[in-house]
């Protein structure tokens, strides 16, 4: 019996990933997957939600491109506005924003649903300076390590999936 190969196919190159800096925008960056815990109404979805868009807006930060963000987000999202504000700005004309990366050492909630049909989320968020450089490369301005943030999700669960309805800061 003999057994014939078949040539496997040579995997495309695919470019790699790299970070903004002074020289230019980042690139290749790696659009944040939906992981399979977030696709069910529990406790371990919502904190899976919690996790992946805050990776949503952290990819925002670094590109520029508020779509994933935006596809569950709602509208009525006043802080989330403001931000996607800040970040289209900064990825307009030329300009380009270095840093921002935001990650979540912390994230708990009781999975009580409220009003609306909606659960509280508690997030610690820890983001890295951003640079905001022109189109010329100069630095308009950098801010300082920001203090880590609490944070407080309002998310629902409808037709199958998370969506954030607000945000607030938690303050001590």
């Amino acid at each position: 019996m003999s057994v014939s190969s078949t040539p496997s196919a040579t995997p495309a190159h695919t470019a790699s990933y790299k970070p903004a800096d002074a020289s230019g925008k980042a690139q290749n960056v790696p659009v944040p997957v939906l992981p399979e815990a977030a696709k069910a109404e529990t406790k371990e979805g919502a904190i899976a939600f919690a996790s992946y868009w805050f990776s949503l807006l952290s990819y925002g930060y670094e590109t520029g491109d508020l779509a994933p963000l935006e596809s569950v987000t709602s509208s009525s999202c006043e802080p989330c506005s403001k931000a996607k504000s800040v970040i289209s700005a900064w990825h307009s004309e030329g300009r380009w924003l270095v840093g921002g990366k935001i990650t979540t050492p912390s994230i708990s909630t009781e999975f009580v649903r409220g009003p609306e049909a909606s659960y509280q989320i508690a997030v610690q968020a820890h983001q890295t300076p951003l640079v905001y450089v022109r189109p010329d490369g100069s630095i308009a301005r950098s801010d300082p390590q920001p203090d880590d943030t609490g944070n407080l999700l309002f998310v629902a669960f409808k037709d199958g999936s998370w969506r954030l309805a607000d945000v607030g800061r938690i303050v001590a």
